[in-house]
């Protein structure tokens, strides 16, 4: 049910992206490909031990999704997001925490 709850928002997101200009629609791209990456990782966290080779691959996704929109992001926000991501995954995942703050310390 709420998996469906977040399609549907995804789904507007989308729909909304071609509204405006094209500035706001690689916005709102940007922020539908983050949200589908939070959920990702979000769903592996409440599974977390079996499924710590799975963070760690999400997490490099979530690293190569922030690398992808660094200038758009700016080097504050991209460092921002990725030490938050890594304080969220450390109870989960160590070495994926020890990657994201390795990652954060290039900006």
């Amino acid at each position: 049910m709420a998996a469906r709850g977040i399609f549907v928002l995804l789904l507007a997101a989308v729909l909304l992206a071609g509204c405006g200009g094209d500035d706001d629609a690689e916005k709102q791209a940007m922020k539908v490909k983050f949200q589908q990456i939070d959920y990702k990782i979000a769903s592996m966290e409440t599974l977390a031990a079996p499924f710590t080779d799975n963070l760690e691959a999400a997490t490099r996704q979530y690293i190569a999704l922030v690398h992808d929109y660094d200038d758009e992001l700016g080097p504050r926000e991209a460092q921002r997001r990725l030490v938050e991501k890594g304080d969220e995954l450390g109870p989960y995942c160590l070495p994926c925490k020890t990657t994201l703050y390795q990652e954060a310390a290039k900006y």
